[in-house]
């Protein structure tokens, strides 16, 4: 038997397998896992917040009475012989009723012949007091007398104009009160006047509305007679305090209405307290990806996907969640590689055969 050719084959085996074995370690494991590419955050969406139920009324609305006692000789256009109607236009200025002038004209005549009696008696008596004829008492009693006479006759000529009732502003009839013929006692409405070139809608709001609403912010309103029609408007007053009975606050909004399409009474709804739509940078990832950087847990972490084939672990920052998905505001980037299944396996920088998750 040969031993010289059996003992070296023999001899030679362990290294032959120590060789192969050298040879499969050298061929690191690729650990199996699954990816989402990162997508960039959109805008976050306006939120249009409540609706709040009002009535619109004139930005202007009057409630127009004579100062004195009469008897109403005519309430409509001057010049015409009809009464005013509801929703007639009129001018600053212009008269919209007269009280019967007879017993007014009468008082003014009578004071004036009082004044002018008074006057001359204060004339002679002056000259009088001059040349030391006359007493200082009697002087000041005809000067007293004088005075009340002037402010009498003053009194019963605005009397005399409080007969005729001027519209103090341009706008339109809202309601007539009285007619002509009838007695009207001071005080006591006859005509209701508004100015609709502007109108208002007042809304209650509760506190929770108040920080995310403020005076000139713009809003649209909805006019139900419209159909859906909305209308630009801006809020004009808030509310420092709440009504005690329903603890809501008082909110104005004023409204354009150069066309006159929007009338008094007319029900509106306006949304307030709405959140603005605002651009976020950064990604959006399910939670699954995340783990943690740290042996505290405190900073978070993913495993991106390089173009070498390997899992590179990248610390992130990150912000509120929505959902199922985390906001990362910084460390990653739109078209990134996230491992979500089997990070549990995973340590920095090794092979992964990643495919993307199923949709």
């Amino acid at each position: 038997m040969n031993f010289r050719r059996t003992i070296p084959f023999a001899l030679a085996l362990p290294l032959l397998f120590a060789a192969c074995r050298d040879k499969h370690a050298a061929a690191p494991l690729a650990y199996n896992v699954r990816y989402v590419v990162a997508q960039p955050l959109a805008a976050t969406p306006q939120e249009p917040g409540p609706s709040f139920l009002g009535v619109i009324r004139g930005d202007t609305e009057t409630s127009l009475s004579f100062k004195v006692n009469g008897q109403i000789a005519r309430i409509g256009p001057e010049g015409g012989s009809e009464d005013w109607k509801q929703g007639e236009s009129v001018a600053a200025g212009a008269v919209l009723a007269q009280i019967d002038t007879a017993n007014f004209v009468n008082a003014v005549a009578a004071a004036r012949a009082r004044a002018d009696l008074a006057r001359a008696n204060f004339s002679r008596n002056s000259e009088l007091y001059a040349a030391a004829n006359l007493s200082k008492s009697e002087y000041d009693a005809t000067r007293a007398q004088k005075e009340m006479a002037d402010a009498d006759l003053a009194q019963a000529e605005q009397y005399l104009r409080d007969t005729t009732l001027r519209a103090p502003y341009a706008g339109v009839v809202l309601a007539r009160l009285a007619r002509a013929g009838e007695f009207a006692a001071a005080g006591r409405p006859v005509l209701a006047l508004g100015d609709f070139r502007r109108v208002s809608l007042e809304v209650g709001v509760p506190d929770s509305v108040l920080g995310r609403i403020e005076v000139g912010q713009r809003c649209e309103v909805l006019v139900s007679a419209y159909e859906g029609g909305m209308f630009a408007g801006a809020i004009s007053e808030i509310g420092i305090a709440a009504d005690p009975a329903s603890r809501l606050f008082r909110v104005v909004l004023k409204l354009d209405n150069a066309d006159g399409r929007l009338k008094s009474g007319m029900t509106a709804s306006v949304r307030l307290g709405g959140r603005a739509s605002h651009a976020v940078s950064g990604v959006s990832l399910p939670l699954s990806a995340l783990v943690a950087s740290d042996k505290t847990g405190k900073r978070s972490a993913v495993f991106v996907v390089g173009d070498d084939g390997r899992a590179h672990l990248r610390q992130i920052q990150t912000s509120e969640i929505v959902g199922s998905a985390i906001l990362v505001t910084d460390g990653l980037q739109a078209g990134d590689k996230i491992v979500t299944l089997g990070t549990g396996l995973l340590a920095d920088n090794v092979p992964v055969n990643a495919q993307p998750v199923a949709p």
